[in-house]
This record gives structure tokens, C-alpha cells and sequence, in this order.
């Protein structure tokens, strides 16, 4: 990594013609993973790639720029090409970087996987491989796979600070895909991850995990289908929180907010959902797929209470939207890698727990749907309009779960849909997941528990439609 010596010399050359702000940012990242899929060791793999960002601001405006040269004469040329944008005399001149540190460290790796013996951790996935061949003569693929993204991470700006941060985030996959005597296919899965090293997934009881995936995946090859309509939904606890993500921690974003883009825009202090609701996107869990010590601006991630019994309380900020809204930081600035510019992102982000049990919620639907998990979504968040999709879906029947029925589609708006919760249970969960958007792919974490939903527009699979 740069030396200080070296960053002030890049800092100082970039703030010449008259830039407000200054940022370097530097990563180091080793990717290993190991995947078996159709009875063979389909990938074992290590990368290593490294560079560093440079970003300036002025008012409104900012330029970026990046290079996998991270030789003084290479940066220096860097920092003259990106100043060249403006043409005024200096204001700023960074004399020196001093280290900020935070007490808590939510990265503790123990077995580091970069390390681990790639043999013993193909004999360890080739376990739930054959329970999950044995399990049934209709399951005709499992997939288990290991992979983890080893990152350091350096940031100094022109604040005449600097900060460093370790991510090792590890994650297991298992799938199965099981086959019908009628030829359909029905797909299960299990993931899990975090802040770690190997221990944090070695632990897990694959042979039990996987035999469940594969129950569900022979389960869907029967599934019935599902209605269409206005129904009154139940949302599972853990990936459920894919429905807050997509219907709204997009549109709370200040890439959306302070670009005129969201529907939330202006309605801070505003009540935007049922009392019963608070959200939180919180990036300072100790070992969360979705958690960072410091975001890719150096600034400390926070715990950061979105809404509160309904009202509207604050965006996820990062430094540079924070400029037009006026707003500091939240410590919500991230991107994939150096060759992106950073923007608001989430990290832990999730409806807290509430008062009702699962059974009371369900035991409270006469007629609807329970969607336990879900595949993904997407929203546009300058309307709201939001829509994701189900994966493991069941139908409600006077108070009690039923049948296995086909995925469903959800479709909606987010400022509805936080009017619509009507009870909230008290089982809160956390699932992994990938996020995509302007600033790349990135590790975060949804999640929720069990909510009731009155009414919302289902997509099914039936050709007569259910109101």
C-alpha cells in the first residue's frame, strides 16, 4: 500500500487548480473459491488484483479517475490529468494524514481461506454432494461452492486523514435440482456468509442443509398454481427483507434523493409508513455480510435508523450527494472495486422486530399467500414502482399453511406497500445477498421478520385470477 509521503505528494497535486476535495483510494483484493457442480470439481480459482481511485470535488461537480500503476509517477500523472478540470488557484493544501481508528473490529478471521488447503475443502463439500444424491433419484445436479473476497482497503483525503479496512467476506452455497417423472424441474438452495474466514461457514451442517434443499426442489416439481390478483400477503423473515431493499432502501439512497429521484425526497419528519414499522440500515453488525469499518470514503459506518414508528428520520448518505443535500455522511458510500466511482449504498439493511408471533400472522389469514423466500427485484426509484419475485411460495387457508404453489411476482410501490404492514412479527432475520448499481456489485445484507402485508397486486401462474 502507498505511503503517506506518497499520498501527500498525490493529494497536493490534485487540489493545484483550485478542487475543494481530495481522495485516494486504494485496494488489494484476493479472491479464492471452490465449486462442485454434476459430480466434478467444476472451478478452483485465486485472483489478485490491486489499484487505486483518485476523486476530486468542487461545489456539485467531481471527477474520478483510476489506474492499476500505483508508481508515484504513474499517480502524480493521474492527479495533473484530473485537476486539468479545473482552472482556478489552489484553496487546499494537505501538510499532513493522520490515522483514524475506530474501538470495534468487525472483521476477525481466524482461518483465513486464501489459506485453507483446497483438497481438504473439496472433501468437506463432496459430503453434502453425495446426501444430496442420495436423497432422491430426482435430484440429477447439486452444486456446492465456497468463495471468498479478501479485501484491504486504504482511503486518504485531503481532511488530512486516512483510514484502513480488512473484508474478508466468505460465503457457502449449496443447490439442488431435482426432476420430476413428468420432466419438471424444481430448484432449492441454502446460502450463508459474513465477515470471516473459513470457521465461519466450516461450522455448518451441510449434509442436513442440503437434504432440505433438496426436499424443497423435488417439492416444487409438484407445486400447483398460483393465484393472481389482490391478495393479502405474508412475507418470510431473513431474504423477506428483499421487499424493503427493492420497494425502498433504493429510493432512500441520496444517489436517488439528492438527484430529484425519489418519492421520499423532501419528507423527512414525514410519516411514510404503518406505525409499527422501523428500518434500519446498520453496517456496524460484528461479522454481517453487509458490514464495513469504514465505507470507501473513510468514514465510519453507522447505525442508521431510516424510519421510526412510521416517520422518516434520515437517507443513506455518502459525501458527495451529502453535498447537495446538505447532510452529513452516514458512512454509506461504497463501491465494487477502484475502477468504480463510489455512491450510497446499503449495507445491513432491515425491518426490526415487532411484537406478533408467526403463528398469530398466519393464524390471522383467512385467505392469501405466504412467500417464505425470494429470488431477487428491482425498482425505479424516481416512481417507486417496485416488483420481485418469489421462490418459495405457499398458498393460506383459514389460518394455516397449505399446498406448495408456483412462484409468484409482487408488484407494487414502495410508499403503499410501508402503509400496508399490518403486523410484524418478532422472529428478525438476516440474509446475505448482492446488490448491483451504478457503483457495481456489492456484498449486502437484507433482512427482516415475518410481516403481514393487507393487500398487495400478486403475478401468478393461474388463469383465473383470485380477488
Amino acid at each position: 500500500m502507498i505511503s503517506k509521503k506518497i499520498a501527500l505528494q498525490v493529494l497536493n497535486e490534485s487540489l493545484k487548480t483550485g478542487a475543494e476535495y481530495a481522495e485516494i483510494y486504494q485496494e488489494e483484493t484476493i479472491k479464492k473459491s471452490v465449486v462442485l457442480s454434476y459430480k466434478r470439481v467444476e472451478n478452483v480459482s485465486t485472483g489478485v488484483s490491486s489499484g487505486i481511485a483518485l476523486r476530486l470535488f468542487k461545489g456539485e461537480r467531481q471527477v474520478f479517475g483510476y489506474t492499476s500503476d500505483v508508481s508515484l509517477k504513474s499517480l502524480l500523472k493521474l492527479a495533473d490529468t484530473l485537476s486539468s478540470s479545473f482552472d482556478s488557484e489552489r484553496v487546499i493544501e494537505v501538510k499532513t494524514l493522520k490515522e483514524k481508528k475506530r474501538r470495534k473490529v468487525l472483521n476477525r478471521v481466524e482461518r483465513p481461506f486464501v489459506d485453507e488447503d483446497v483438497g481438504s475443502v473439496i472433501e468437506w463439500l463432496k459430503k453434502a454432494e453425495k446426501a444430496a444424491y442420495e436423497y432422491s433419484e430426482k435430484v440429477i445436479n447439486a452444486t456446492c461452492s465456497v468463495s471468498c473476497s479478501e479485501k484491504r482497503v486504504l482511503v486518504y483525503n485531503s481532511d488530512e486523514i486516512f483510514t484502513k479496512d480488512l473484508r474478508s467476506n466468505i460465503a457457502l452455497g449449496l443447490s439442488v435440482t431435482a426432476k420430476n417423472e413428468n420432466g419438471v424441474f424444481g430448484y432449492g438452495n441454502y446460502g450463508l456468509g459474513g465477515l470471516g474466514g473459513f470457521e465461519k461457514v466450516v461450522a455448518t451442517d451441510i449434509v442436513e442443509e442440503i437434504k432440505k434443499a433438496a426436499q424443497i426442489a423435488i417439492d416444487k416439481t409438484t407445486a400447483k398454481d398460483s393465484p393472481s390478483g389482490n391478495l393479502q400477503v405474508v412475507i418470510g423473515n431473513g431474504f423477506g427483507g428483499t421487499l424493503f431493499h427493492e420497494a425502498c432502501g433504493h429510493p432512500l439512497e441520496a444517489s436517488s434523493v439528492a438527484n430529484h429521484a425519489s418519492r421520499f425526497e423532501g419528507k423527512i419528519g414525514e410519516k411514510i409508513a404503518s406505525d409499527i414499522v422501523t428500518a434500519v440500515d446498520d453496517g456496524t453488525l460484528d461479522g454481517e455480510w453487509g458490514s464495513l469499518n469504514f465505507d470507501d470514503e473513510g468514514e465510519e459506518s453507522t447505525k442508521n435508523v431510516l424510519i421510526e414508528n412510521g416517520i422518516l428520520k434520515n437517507y443513506i448518505i455518502d459525501r458527495f450527494n451529502g453535498r447537495k443535500l446538505n447532510m452529513p455522511s452516514t458512512g454509506s458510500s461504497r463501491r465494487e472495486s477502484y475502477k468504480y466511482i463510489p455512491t450510497s449504498r446499503m449495507t445491513n439493511t432491515y425491518i426490526a422486530a415487532g411484537k406478533s408471533t408467526f403463528d398469530e400472522i398466519i393464524g390471522s389469514v383467512k385467505y392469501g399467500i405466504y412467500c417464505k423466500t425470494f429470488r431477487g427485484g428491482q425498482v425505479q426509484p424516481s416512481n417507486n414502482n417496485f416488483n420481485f419475485s418469489s421462490d418459495e411460495c405457499y398458498m393460506i387457508r383459514d389460518g394455516k399453511i397449505c399446498e406448495m404453489i408456483k412462484p409468484v411476482v409482487l408488484v407494487g410501490y414502495g410508499y403503499e406497500v410501508l402503509n400496508k404492514i399490518d403486523m410484524v412479527g418478532n422472529d428478525l432475520a438476516l440474509a446475505k445477498g448482492m446488490c448491483g448499481a451504478s457503483s457495481g456489485q456489492i456484498p449486502v445484507q437484507v433482512g427482516q421478520p415475518t410481516v403481514r402485508i393487507s393487500n398487495m397486486i400478486v403475478g401468478g401462474t393461474s388463469k383465473e385470477e383470485n380477488i
